[in-house]
């Protein structure tokens, strides 16, 4: 019988029925973060650098314990960063320090005394300073740490003083979240110093600057507080004594200063940053005289001086753009570590964090990503061989003015009569550039459209040519004739030639994102309405059933009135269908699993609404003045979500904070009220729905931020500060946040499950 068994355990499973159980369903998300950071060290007397770290991935913040036993550093390759430790005197492996399931730990110090262990954490929510006892040898968690800060602020940065009875670290805490000045749906922080004592006790602000001051450290013989302040790339390095007077920049103007670490008594090194290039330099604290400290190609950052003489810092060669991530991040498709389990109770799922502005979206029904890309990276690339006909008309015409104004001269023209020709033909060359300017470049208008204002300028260009012809006997009616003619003559040209003029070619790339192959399956043509200048791809996504690519070309940063549209390509035929038909803002398509139902965002009303079409029918769903956007529909077609300003914050009268919304099908066929699904001071952006329709996930600033704005921003710009991904639980209300880290996380995608390779 024994036997029986084995041989039926077999069967089963040798049986092809055996692994036709699918996956875990996928999340993917774009993540605007580095790659190829590893752990170094280097002896300040003799310059010897070498590599602690060769991890695929990303490890920094690196801290020598005051024995100079110890590294302890924060490394990603457990997915959220963790806190790891390694000996420095025995080659044991690395190992982790500080657990916790979900939440992320960062920016470790260790006190004089050896007894404590600070970090920063978003074990309860947001950023926030915990205390651990130090035992090197031990697996510490969080759940056993203690809170020292307790605020609904961001803390970042912890330093103690040299006697460690006192901690310094940087806070936004005091200053109001503000608007961006260039990005209206972004915000931007402030932070100022704070101390404390060791237990958490006698906070003390020390700066009140309306510029970032942030990473603070204290002097060796604790009298003085050094720190970084100033504005955006102009960052330099400030002293203060301990109660927050006598602030003074004390690095040289010109020369963008981050993160100070005392070396000794007479030298700080700091991090210099330019064009994304990472220095390390000392500062002479008595000459104020500033060196490069090694000569080296590669981006080495936020230096940790020792005692001893040892100084730690991360970074590495910069990774290279690679075939299967064009147009993205240097360097992997994917984050290295991808991908990462996490339960959600009623489902597991994979989270893949991909390295581009938006989520390459993932096809459901294999292990493939599809990318947009265009060799584009300006206006310079973009402008044809025609564009350089308009240099041709410029130059073409001042030869008409000059023959002109030489005809005026010989025939003895009045004064009078040589300046109103010279205003006249400056007048109606500034009409057709600023014409050809607002329409074509500012307002991104149609092509058709262009060409009816320029239709408009041609027609008042022949009555000037009918009305100057009738009086050609007098010298300069005939002159300006001559000039209207050539204005005629170039518009009827541009008017033509138009669409020829900029070209931004758009392929899609396949690639599997376990081998690395990538394959061109389609180049996208712009229908011949189209401004050229308006056809980038802003967001892409499958349908359920994995057949389409759902894709919007359009202005992401457009009005309602800019043209966009939504687009579908069928991967069998590689045949497009424009799914949208107007010449407002259209974009953010979603259909559901029969394609029955899409929900898309729209500015045809005037204003950015919600929309529903089904069959023949477009339904305006929101229809009313508050700005809509990002709508999804469930894959069963009974639920719709989507982003909305109605109840959000006003920031600084220049940006309103958008939630996310929720309505439900009725059984008559209604819709209900939309529900208002989140409520924080952050914004709420790129909601999916999961396969069932069960879940929703979304990017948010909830969290706020986890890292220094300044420190991350240098490395990599997100404009929407450090978003994190959430999951909602439709049914229950339960949320779950699905990502830790200091980089902005974003526009997640939720794919079903497939079967292993």
């Amino acid at each position: 019988m024994k036997r029986l068994y084995i041989y039926l355990l077999l069967i089963l499973l040798t049986s092809p029925f055996a692994f036709s159980q699918s996956g875990n369903e996928r999340i993917f998300y774009s993540s605007l973060r580095p790659q190829g950071w590893d752990i170094w060290i280097a002896d300040n007397q003799t310059e010897k650098i070498d590599q602690l770290t060769n991890h695929d991935a990303l490890e920094y913040n690196p801290v020598i314990s005051p024995d100079g036993k110890w590294i302890v550093f924060t490394s990603e390759r457990l997915g959220n960063p963790k806190i790891f430790i390694k000996s420095l005197e025995e080659k044991n492996e690395t190992r982790l320090l500080i657990d916790h399931e979900s939440s992320m730990q960062d920016q470790a110090v260790i006190s004089p005394d050896r007894n404590w262990i600070v970090f920063t954490s978003t074990h309860e929510g947001q950023s926030d300073i915990y205390r651990l006892p130090f035992q090197p040898f031990e697996t510490l968690n969080v759940d056993d740490a203690i809170n020292l800060t307790h605020h609904q602020g961001g803390d970042f940065r912890p330093s103690f003083s040299p006697d460690g009875s006192q901690i310094i670290f940087s806070s936004d805490r005091n200053h109001p979240i503000k608007a961006h000045p260039i990005f209206v749906f972004a915000m931007r922080r402030t932070a100022d110093i704070y101390s404390m004592t060791i237990d958490g006790e006698n906070l003390k602000r020390l700066t009140t600057n309306d510029h970032w001051d942030g990473s603070p450290c204290y002097s060796n013989d604790g009298e003085k507080i050094f720190f970084y302040s100033g504005p955006r790339d102009s960052y330099r390095i400030y002293s203060m004594d301990t109660e927050g007077g006598n602030q003074a920049a004390i690095s040289p103007e010109g020369i963008n200063a981050i993160s100070p670490s005392i070396l000794n008594d007479s030298t700080l090194v700091f991090t210099t940053v330019q064009n994304r290039a990472f220095r390390l330099m000392s500062l002479n604290l008595k000459t104020n005289q500033v060196d490069s400290m090694f000569n080296s190609t590669s981006n080495f950052l936020g230096a940790k001086a020792n005692k001893n003489g040892l100084i730690t810092f991360y970074g590495g060669q910069a990774p290279s753009e690679m075939a299967y991530n064009l147009g993205g991040f240097e360097g992997d498709l994917l984050v290295k570590g991808s991908p990462y389990t996490i339960d959600l109770n009623t489902n597991t799922v994979d989270l893949y964090a991909v390295r581009r502005a938006f989520a390459a979206p993932p096809n459901p029904t294999d292990h493939t990503l599809i990318f947009d890309h265009t060799d584009v990276r300006g206006l310079s690339d973009a402008m044809t061989n025609w564009a350089y006909s308009l240099l041709a008309i410029i130059l073409i015409y001042v030869i008409f003015v000059g023959t002109g104004n030489r005809n005026l001269h010989t025939a003895k023209g009045k004064l009078s009569a040589i300046l109103f020709f010279n205003v006249m033909a400056v007048s109606i060359l500034a009409l057709l550039a600023f014409v050809l300017y607002y329409f074509f470049i500012d307002q991104l208008a149609p092509i058709n459209t262009i060409r009816v204002y320029l239709g408009v300028v041609a027609l008042f260009l022949v009555l000037c040519i009918g009305f100057t012809h009738k009086n050609r006997t007098r010298i300069l009616f005939e002159q300006l004739r001559n000039i209207f003619v050539f204005n005629l003559a170039s518009t009827l040209f541009i008017i033509i030639v138009l669409p020829l003029l900029i070209q931004i070619p758009i392929r899609f790339y396949e690639v599997d994102y376990n081998t690395n192959e990538v394959t061109s399956i389609y180049p996208f043509t712009k229908p011949s309405n189209y401004n050229p200048l308006n056809g980038m791809v802003i967001d892409t996504k499958f349908n359920p059933s994995g057949s389409d690519l759902l894709y919007s070309v359009g202005n992401f940063r457009g009005g309602p009135s800019n043209q966009g549209d939504v687009f579908s390509l069928n991967l069998s035929s590689l045949e497009t269908t424009k799914l949208t038909l107007s010449d407002f803002n259209d974009g953010f398509g979603d259909v559901t699993t029969d394609q029955s139902k899409i929900v898309f965002r729209s500015g045809r009303s005037g204003f950015f609404d919600i929309y529903l079409q089904e069959g023949g029918t477009i339904q305006n769903f929101t229809s009313d003045e508050h700005r809509d956007n990002f709508p999804i529909i469930s894959p069963q077609g009974d639920k719709i979500a989507f982003c909305s300003d109605r109840l959000g914050t006003d920031i600084e009268g220049k940006v309103k904070t958008m939630d996310l919304f929720l309505s439900f099908l009725h059984e008559d066929g209604t819709w209900s009220k939309p529900k208002r699904m989140t409520d924080d001071v952050g914004q709420d952006a790129h909601p999916h729905f999961s396969p069932d329709g069960d879940w929703i996930i979304y990017a948010s600033e909830e969290g706020g931020i986890n890292d220094e704005e300044p420190l991350v921003q240098s490395v990599i710009f997100g404009p929407q500060i450090y978003g994190e991904i959430f999951a909602i639980h439709i049914d229950s209300d339960k949320k779950i946040r699905l990502t830790h880290n200091k980089w902005e996380d974003g526009a997640p995608l939720w794919a079903k499950g497939i079967g292993k390779d």
